[in-house]
């Protein structure tokens, strides 16, 4: 991975396209790094790993983008991640978002400001495949985060 020379919003989706729902991470961030106005980076992974510290390090911001299991289906949430967290053991394979936040501040030296959408799958069989009501939500939550990174970035 490189780190990108221009400032610019990181876009991550999260979640694996073969499993139903658990895929609109990927589908929702590449659809927002089309839909957004700005020059953004994106990246569509199936679990954040400490590697990723590196790309987000010099960003203007980060969106985190995943499926969830909780709420209602087609249920979409953003919060902004608190900075404050600190590392815990490093896994090889897996990562919460506090702790990539903190490995980017602790090796880098700074992290961005940090968003974490969430929407609620209704199916995760497997399948590239999104539930209907997950697909009507999409535009919604797209138009939302949009407004998001116009705001903050």
């Amino acid at each position: 991975m490189s780190v990108s020379a221009k400032r610019r919003p990181l876009i991550i989706g999260i979640g694996n396209p073969l499993c139903g729902d658990d895929g609109l991470g990927w589908t929702i961030a590449e659809q927002l790094a089309r839909d957004y106005d700005g020059d953004c980076d994106l990246l569509t992974v199936h679990q954040l790993t400490p590697e990723l510290a590196q790309e987000m390090a010099p960003a203007t911001l980060v969106v985190l983008i995943d499926a969830s299991r909780e709420g209602e289906p087609g249920e979409f949430r953003v919060c902004s991640l608190s900075l404050s967290a600190l590392p815990g053991p490093l896994g090889a394979h897996h990562m919460a978002p506090e702790e990539l936040v903190a490995l980017a501040a602790a090796v880098y030296g700074s992290c961005p400001p940090v968003v974490i959408a969430s929407m609620t799958g209704a199916d995760f069989s497997m399948g590239e495949h999104l539930s209907p009501i997950v697909a009507r939500c999409i535009p919604l939550a797209i138009s939302a985060l949009v407004l998001q990174l116009r705001e903050i970035a």
